[in-house]
């Protein structure tokens, strides 16, 4: 497992180790003594003292790429980073472009010569030849997400209990304390097996002159506890895993009495055994901080587990738990009841009651809600995409719930009539008008077909926007779908039929009208027969003052000879009917009692920050 490749400037291909695990389980204490074992010295930091990116890259820089990594006695670094999941993402991405940065040999491999007769320029920092040691308690967190791909991952797994009571109790007989196992065995429950708790707890009892751990002792102490919070997958394994060494009594005092709901934590000592699992579930999900995941991945699992009740009575009871909670954070956060917040805790607690077994549960990351979401965020980008580019007499009709209930399952089986794969010239008249309706409901719906290439090198064709998204579902049957051929011949129809459709818009001068008719060929040609009519209205870059008044002044000028003087020539005199159109138009006089004057202003649309008065015409006048 440690035989790793070496890339071309002979490093290994994970340049940096991620040590995770519990807390208190000695993860600071095993880097340094592998990297002792190893040859190295030992320099370390820790990543939650400063947080900022460029304290960051220098602490590593300082310790790998100096001069002074060659320590006492000629050893190199070795660079132990702790509580690495403390820190940023920023500074997270600071360490991946030290461990990123390649070589000479990796950069002529990747083809990033140097350019001829110019100077290299010089590199950010150093090749990285130093190793790195990362500590985390928990490797799900975010920031870590990218680390992860890059790193040799090692997982700690917690201590037994059984090994850590037999070490607790050598640690005692040399320190002259007596302890039982029993007292022992709590401490290690109290503490989850932490053995740097453990220690603690009991180098503060012997330093205030107690030479003998009892059980009460360690239920009334509060020393020795650190990293409390747990993980994610440790509190949902809590909830649906019974402790080993409370097996045989399992089912015991299920019903918890009320006076037991108002003991303090002093008072534990004289609750049952499922009583104190109770409590115990209250405190971790308490602790744990992360309520809606919590809640969500025991919605995610508990119907992966091994159900007692045949009637499915707890799977009922369950979801009136999960219906309760819903109702409290409502109310909480849209009713701004914060108080109803202290009784969230108590839906893990229920689960646990319910479901809880001595099985080992296989537990995986929720991801129903997260699925659902995108799912829903594509169908509706969907439907905003169709609506949008409908057209105006059609969309009027249809809303958004009205397609995805009603229209939309019907239309996707108008849109796949049987065509015959050949010529349209080939078709008889009813083929030609079912085409002809076909591609006028596609344009109507701004619906088209996109050629599209698969990994493998294949074409096909997708319906844009894609509806068979919204409404077909994968337990519904297959519906046959159109060949390759006819939607190839319906997406060139369409193309032809927009073409079409924009010359005469263009040539009628009108404004951008979507629907002209059920399909363009035949309704087309009775616009196109008073085309002559109408001038083509003029572009957008021609509307300009100066293409006006430059326009007027070209149509003002006479016609000279060679030798500068006026040709008079002699010209049928037009119409006041034909003339009108041309010379007397307001754009024709605007251009010229623009070209005559002294004075031109022009408004240019945005905003400026410059410093302004106002200026009235009559003042320039």
């Amino acid at each position: 497992m440690l035989e790793a490749e070496l890339d071309p400037s002979r490093r290994p291909r994970q340049k940096v180790a991620l040590l995770c695990g519990p807390p208190g389980l000695g993860k600071t204490t095993l880097a340094h003594v592998v990297a002792r074992h190893a040859g190295y010295c030992v320099v370390e930091m820790n990543a939650s003292d400063d947080r900022s990116p460029e304290a960051f890259r220098t602490r590593i820089e300082a310790a790998t790429q100096m001069e002074s990594v060659l320590g006492v006695g000629g050893r190199p670094n070795c660079l132990v980073i702790d509580e690495i999941d403390g820190a940023p993402t920023a500074a997270i991405n600071v360490l991946l472009s030290i461990l990123n940065r390649k070589g000479p040999q990796e950069a002529e491999q990747g083809g990033t010569a140097a350019p001829a007769g110019g100077r290299r320029r010089r590199a950010e920092g150093g090749l990285l030849t130093r190793p790195i040691i990362c500590i985390c308690n928990d490797q799900f967190t975010p920031s870590l997400r990218q680390l992860k791909q890059q790193a040799f991952l090692l997982h700690v797994p917690p201590t037994l209990p059984s090994r850590l009571v037999q070490r607790l109790q050598e640690i005692s007989l040399q320190h002259g304390m007596r302890s039982d196992p029993g007292a022992l065995t709590a401490l290690c429950e109290k503490t989850d097996n932490d053995i740097r708790a453990c220690i603690n707890t009991l180098q503060f009892l012997y330093g205030r002159g107690r030479r003998e751990l009892s059980v009460r002792d360690v239920q009334t102490t509060h020393v020795g506890l650190k990293d409390q919070r747990k993980g994610l997958f440790s509190v949902w394994q809590e909830v649906f895993q019974l402790p080993r060494a409370q097996r045989r009594l399992v089912g015991q005092d299920l019903i918890l009495p009320t006076h037991a709901l108002l003991l303090n934590d002093g008072d534990k000592g004289s609750l049952t055994l499922a009583s104190q699992r109770f409590y115990h579930i209250l405190r971790v999900t308490t602790s744990a901080g992360e309520h809606e995941k919590v809640v969500q991945g025991l919605f995610d699992n508990f119907l992966r587990l091994r159900l007692r009740d045949s009637s499915l009575g707890t799977v009922c009871c369950a979801l009136d738990w999960l219906a309760f909670d819903d109702l409290l954070e409502q109310a909480a956060h849209h009713g701004q009841s914060f108080q109803l917040l202290r009784y969230l805790p108590f839906l893990p607690a229920a689960f646990h009651v319910l479901f809880a077994s001595s099985h080992v549960p296989r537990i995986t990351f929720p991801s129903s809600q997260q699925e659902a979401q995108t799912r829903m965020s594509q169908t509706k980008n969907h439907i905003q995409t169709l609506v949008s580019g409908m057209a105006p007499s059609t969309r009027s009709r249809a809303t958004p719930q009205a397609l995805v209930l009603d229209t939309l399952c019907l239309l996707l089986d108008v849109l796949a009539p049987k065509l015959r794969p050949v010529s349209t010239q080939l078709y008889s008249a009813r083929e030609k008008q079912q085409l002809s309706s076909l591609v006028g409901t596609m344009l109507a719906y701004s619906l088209t077909y996109h050629q599209e290439r698969t990994p493998d090198g294949q074409y096909f064709y997708r319906l844009e926007p894609n509806v068979e998204e919204v409404c077909r579902f994968p337990e519904l049957p297959a519906r046959k779908p159109l060949t390759y051929q006819a939607k190839q011949l319906i997406a060139r129809e369409i193309e032809m039929e927009k073409m079409r459709r924009a010359e005469a818009l263009a040539w009628a001068g009108g404004g951008p009208q979507v629907d002209q008719g059920p399909s363009g060929p035949a309704s087309l040609q009775t616009n196109s027969g008073d085309k002559g009519a109408r001038q083509p209205a003029p572009h957008n870059h021609e509307q300009r003052l100066e293409h006006i008044v430059k326009k007027a002044v070209v149509q003002e000028q006479p016609e000279r000879d060679f030798f500068g003087r006026v040709v008079m020539r002699r010209v049928a005199v037009p119409s006041r009917e034909a003339e009108a159109p041309e010379k007397d138009t307001d754009e024709w006089r605007m251009g010229v009692a623009v070209g005559r004057s002294e004075v031109w202003f022009r408004f240019n649309e945005g905003v400026s920050n410059a410093v302004r008065r106002s200026l009235y015409i009559r003042d320039l006048l």
